[in-house]
């Protein structure tokens, strides 16, 4: 983000003074009435209510317009009908305030006549360089500076802990929710803010504003769409490079998801698939409930990490370590079993009928015998090395064994995670994430772990200038067709690091011979042509031949075949190519994002490509580290099997092709698809016997 730009959100979204269009007290109900309550509770700067039918609000001095206030103050707080608001927004420019949080509702949700509105007040944000919240938003709060401009709580009510948790959402409605929903479970939220329509501030602007603010470690984000990838990205690399983490809830992508979106923000929601790799590329958390979001935020606020990925669990229940122990596994992470030693050391602890591996079962050990095998645990585990975070089930939060939880936590880096039914809030309170569940323990502690294994993305775009102008040479000799011819395709696909076939584009039987005996037996030959885009499906290819005969009458096959006017195939020429040994199908392929851009997709080929699924996709550019990375996901890990899966030389190769694919979408932006389907793996590396690629305007 510009300088420019934060330091005037900042100075809104950390105001000295903050005036209030529509504050009232005529009616408690109204949403006037409630932000300016909350504002007078809560704020210690200057607060001004605007309202031309009051002279007083809540004993304060009430002004008639934004016109007749005594200072430009920082924040304007508008609850307006949306019919005035763009005079207010007018009024405020000209007043030299700081920017406006617009509240009221009526606009691009609304239909044409609010989007106009909405319009209007995008053009004076833009031309005069003035930050708007909203409109149709809940508004903001910061209770770190005694800021609580929204309607979301009442002014009654408690507050969440000041904490280092940022909530951070499109939909004001949800973002209520969650903020709501974090009060009541003692989540230390700091910091809220809604965006709602986005005429000029967004989700993205905010959330690499609030990735700089030193009292933010976590920003739980709730998203509808992404508007602007270049923020967005940006905040994700500063979050790995501060160490902080940005959890995500969105609604991944539906018919149904995106007539709701529209009807709620006037916006539409982009692809779920890509915006969940993308999060995975960028480090970025992903949630699946509000629960689940503040679950993870609230483990991650306090900075601890973890080294590698062993629990140590101890339980006065066996089946509550069962459970914890399988949710680990389920959630990569890893229950070691301890050194013989320490187990000795345990067992002489507890009873005999309990159990020192683990999950530890102390079972319900009470008095000071229970008291002190539970010490004896904690500080085993604690010490372990192959242990990396604690999972520690009881009773209750005010007895001596949470107290023993509270001191290991405070003794040493590791997470120490308490799973306490009655009175969990307790620990809470002392800042020690505290779950009354075992397994939503577990996933969060394999959410800290994700965490703490992030790196900074390699996507620096490098361009090769001379490539670059073969490719585009190449491919301009195709423009104007529905597809790039295989041969063609695979040249270009060949400047950047695909091994492909040999092969040899033939238009008579004598050349098709020749390139028999260049190439070497067997063969086989397809029959290319603009008309056969997956030519296996037309009958467009025969496999396995042997000798000069062979390739002749399966060349005069195959020209006969298509020049059957019935089949309407304008045969451009026969292509000669080895039978490429395989011991495994995989794929390759590209699409263009209109948003993210270059999407290169990694998986299995051929027909599994159709029945398995299970593709990895990574926004180019990428570096060979995370093409890596993918591959290693694919079938759940099972691609690296020591006897059926990619050898160590295919893997590399198809790391090295996957970011070469990457490249190419970076260098010609004319190519909107590619499909390299299959890649032929052995042990000996992978070659490409098929591509198409699709340019633009095709």
């Amino acid at each position: 983000m510009e300088p420019a730009r934060a330091d005037k959100l900042g100075r809104m979204l950390k105001p000295s003074s903050i005036g209030v269009v529509g504050a009232t007290d005529k009616n408690p109900l109204s949403l006037g009435a409630r932000v300016y309550g909350n504002l007078k509770r809560d704020f210690k700067g200057q607060l001004y209510p605007i309202n031309p039918r009051s002279a007083v609000v809540m004993g304060d001095e009430a002004y008639p317009s934004v016109r007749e206030l005594p200072t430009a103050v920082d924040l304007i707080v508008v609850l307006a009908p949306a019919t005035e608001v763009v005079e207010v927004i007018k009024d405020s420019i000209a007043a030299g305030i700081g920017g406006a949080c617009i509240i009221s509702a009526g606009f691009a949700e609304t239909g044409e006549d609010g989007r106009q509105i909405q319009d209007q007040i995008t053009a004076l944000s833009m031309e005069h360089d003035f930050p708007v919240i909203g409109p149709n938003c809940v508004g903001i709060m910061d209770l770190h500076e005694g800021l609580m401009a929204n309607f979301a709580m009442k002014p009654e009510e408690d507050r969440p802990q000041a904490g280092a948790i940022a909530i951070v959402s499109q939909s004001g409605g949800f973002g209520s929710f969650m903020l709501n929903r974090a009060a009541i479970r003692d989540v230390p939220v700091g910091i809220f803010a809604s965006t709602g329509n986005q005429s000029d501030v967004t989700v993205e602007q905010l959330l690499e504003y609030y990735v700089e603010q030193s009292d933010v470690k976590v920003i739980a984000l709730f998203l509808e769409n992404i508007s602007d990838e270049g923020p967005f990205l940006r905040a994700a690399k500063r979050a790995i490079e501060l160490d902080k983490v940005i959890v995500a809830l969105s609604p991944g992508s539906s018919e149904a998801v995106a007539r709701a979106a529209l009807s709620h923000t006037g916006s539409i929601v982009g692809s779920g698939e890509i915006f969940d790799s993308v999060c995975a590329q960028y480090g970025i958390l992903r949630a699946d409930s509000i629960d689940e979001l503040l679950d993870y935020a609230l483990i991650l606020q306090d900075g601890r990490r973890m080294v590698g990925k062993g629990v140590g669990i101890v339980t006065p229940s066996g089946g509550a370590g069962v459970l914890a122990a399988g949710c680990a596994i389920e959630n990569g992470l890893e229950v070691p079993r301890l050194p013989h030693a320490v187990e000795d050391r345990i067992a002489a602890n507890i009873a005999s009928f309990g159990s020192a591996l683990n999950p530890i079962d102390t079972t319900p050990m009470v008095g000071p015998p229970g008291i002190e095998a539970f010490r004896v645990v904690l500080k085993e585990l604690a010490d372990e090395e192959t242990i990396d975070a604690i999972v520690a089930v009881s009773w209750y939060g005010d007895d001596e064994k949470a107290e023993l939880m509270a001191e290991s936590h405070a003794r040493q880096a590791k997470p120490v995670v308490p799973v306490i039914p009655v009175q969990p809030e307790l620990l809470l309170r002392r800042g020690i994430a505290t779950y009354s569940d075992p397994a939503r323990a577990v996933r969060a502690i394999a959410a800290v772990a994700r965490a703490s294994g992030r790196q900074l993305p390699e996507d620096e775009a490098r361009v090769d200038a001379e490539r670059r102008a073969t490719a585009h040479r190449l491919l301009a000799s195709e423009a104007g067709q529905p597809f790039v011819l295989e041969h063609t395709a695979k040249e270009v696909l060949a400047l950047y690091d695909f091994p492909v076939s040999a092969e040899q584009s033939c238009q008579t039987a004598d050349q098709a011979v020749e390139a028999l005996r260049r190439i070497g037996p067997p063969v086989v030959l397809k029959a290319l042509s603009h008309d056969l885009p997956h030519k296996s499906d037309s009958g467009g290819v025969i496999l396995n031949l042997r000798d000069e005969s062979e390739v002749r009458e399966a060349f005069a096959s195959l020209t006969r075949r298509f020049e059957d006017e019935r089949m309407a195939v304008h045969l451009d020429s026969i292509l000669v190519q080895e039978m490429v040994p395989a011991q495994l199908e995989m794929a390759l392929g590209l699409e263009r994002d209109p948003l993210y851009g270059p999407i290169v997709a990694i998986g299995l080929g051929g027909s599994l490509i159709e029945i398995v699924g299970g593709l990895r996709l990574l926004r180019a550019p990428f570096g060979i580290r995370e093409a890596d990375e993918a591959i290693g996901c694919i079938a759940d890990g099972r691609i690296g099997h020591a006897t059926r899966g990619l050898s160590v030389g295919a893997r590399q190769q198809l790391a090295l092709a996957a970011v070469g694919l990457g490249q190419l979408g970076i260098e010609c932006p004319e190519i909107m698809s590619v499909d390299v389907n299959p890649l032929l793996a052995s042990k000996d590396g992978i070659r490409a016997v098929d591509a198409l690629i699709v340019l633009d305007g095709a």
